[in-house]
């Protein structure tokens, strides 16, 4: 099994007085009942924030990244001093003064720069019995649509006959929330005004008779220009829903020595093979594709490869030699994150002459032996996944032998990641290496 080391988020201490309601108000549909303590809950949309700890009066409650949510935390009504904090540096990021009444809930959503955010606050009554109904609330936290607009459709409606439920500007909540019947919707959204959508969501199923919160926010990463609509309830499950026509998008790193030629994708033509290089980001619609790669004579290399692209998704695919000198690849799908505090990287064994191979992130005051983050016994053909707080790092491939006799592949220079890039960590055979490996480092 791959043993992979990354930062941990900080764990929610219980307390007597917090009580932690579940995902959506209810693990059924009865109505909530005996609301007779204060709630607070904090959500992250500051995209260029850390991970980001959320404490009431010094009380630990609960922590969220960008998209995230705490949990739902409940405390004696009163009055009360929250602070938001760097959850790995313990830096200041906001403080303030908080009010929470019986039986109300008051959630807090950080937006725009982390350096100096804006807390938008909405606060509610939490109804003990909303007659098969549940409410709703929209913020709009997105920098790229000043004001939009949101539709809601029955499950088999189309946007012709669908109705509008609110009108948001950028950087506001609603603070009257909209009654509607328990089922499932379909949601929309256009420019302010506009009847064409740029944003539809598959039918959202609303089962609970409790309140939700919809956040448009922009999505980052490798899908910078597209939006998500976040649902969130009363605890630290948000659900990011996607634009169901959105379009998806490949790019592909080519490890093969010496070989010219072309990928197509579908049959056509879209790249040159060019050694130890990655393509541009390759835009396609959600649907099955087939991979080929041919060599400067067109003749198959590799042929009828399944390549699934969602809508909203990014992927990255790397080819390879195996054993027999047959080409094959390996795809994986990138998350959408800001990589700006820290970074998931994604490391990927294309070396077929060994068992394993492990991966070490040497920081300036460690070694390979107490290196904390690191990747084992990463099988040929297989990827893994890593998150490294922001820091300077020095990469080592290490092979062990049966006899236990441990070999340095390959170490870089000490570097640190670019803020904002999708990093990829390739071990691969290379002629020219001393060892007869080596491990490359693309963006």
């Amino acid at each position: 099994m791959n043993m992979i080391q990354r930062a941990s988020r900080l764990a929610l201490p219980l307390f007597s007085l917090i009580a932690l309601a579940a995902c959506g108000g209810g693990s059924d549909d009865k109505a909530e009942e005996g609301f007779n303590q204060g709630y607070v809950q904090f959500y992250n949309g500051a995209a260029n924030s850390a991970n980001s700890a959320f404490t009431v009066n010094d009380k630990a409650a609960g922590s969220a990244t960008f998209g995230d949510a705490s949990n739902m935390f409940a405390i004696d009504p009163g009055s009360y001093k929250y602070q938001l904090k760097n959850a790995t540096s313990s830096a200041l990021i906001k403080e303030a003064d908080i009010t929470l009444n019986k039986g109300e809930k008051t959630l807090l959503l950080m937006a725009g720069d982390a350096a100096n955010p804006s807390i938008l606050t909405l606060t509610h009554k939490r109804e003990e019995k909303f007659d098969d109904q549940f409410r709703v609330f929209v913020a709009n936290l997105s920098a790229n649509y000043d004001k939009v607009d949101i539709y809601t459709a029955a499950e088999t409606d189309d946007f012709s006959k669908a109705t509008l439920l609110e009108s948001v500007a950028t950087k506001t909540i609603t603070t009257t929330g909209k009654m509607l019947k328990r089922g499932k919707y379909k949601l929309f959204l256009t420019t302010a005004g506009s009847n064409a959508p740029f944003f539809e969501a598959a039918a959202y199923n609303f089962q609970y008779t409790t309140s939700y919160v919809m956040v448009v926010r922009d999505k980052l990463g490798p899908m910078q220009q597209q939006v998500s609509l976040d649902m969130v309830g009363n605890s630290s499950t948000v659900e990011a829903l996607e634009h169901r026509l959105a379009k998806g998008q490949v790019r592909i790193y080519n490890s093969l020595d010496n070989q010219q030629g072309q990928i197509a994708i579908n049959n056509l033509p879209v790249a040159d093979l060019v050694q130890d290089t990655l393509t541009d980001y390759i835009q396609l619609d959600k649907n099955d594709y087939s991979i080929a790669v041919l060599n400067e004579n067109n003749q198959l290399l590799l042929n009828n490869v399944l390549l699934t692209i969602n809508a909203g998704q990014s992927k990255s695919v790397l080819l390879f030699r195996d054993a027999e000198q047959k080409v094959g690849l390996v795809n994986f799908t990138e998350k959408n994150l800001p990589q700006v505090h820290e970074h998931e990287i994604n490391v990927v064994n294309l070396v077929p002459d060994f068992k394993n191979l492990h991966f070490y992130f040497v920081r300036q005051n460690e070694t390979i032996e107490s290196a904390k983050f690191h990747v084992k016994a990463l099988e040929f053909k297989k990827y893994a996944s890593l998150v490294l707080p922001k820091d300077f790092y020095s990469i080592s491939l290490v092979q062990v032998a049966d006899n236990g006799t441990i070999s340095l592949l390959d170490k870089t220079e000490t570097l640190q990641l670019e803020a904002g890039k999708n990093y990829i960590l390739a071990a691969e055979p290379s002629a020219a290496a001393p060892s007869g490996y080596k491990i490359t480092l693309v963006k």
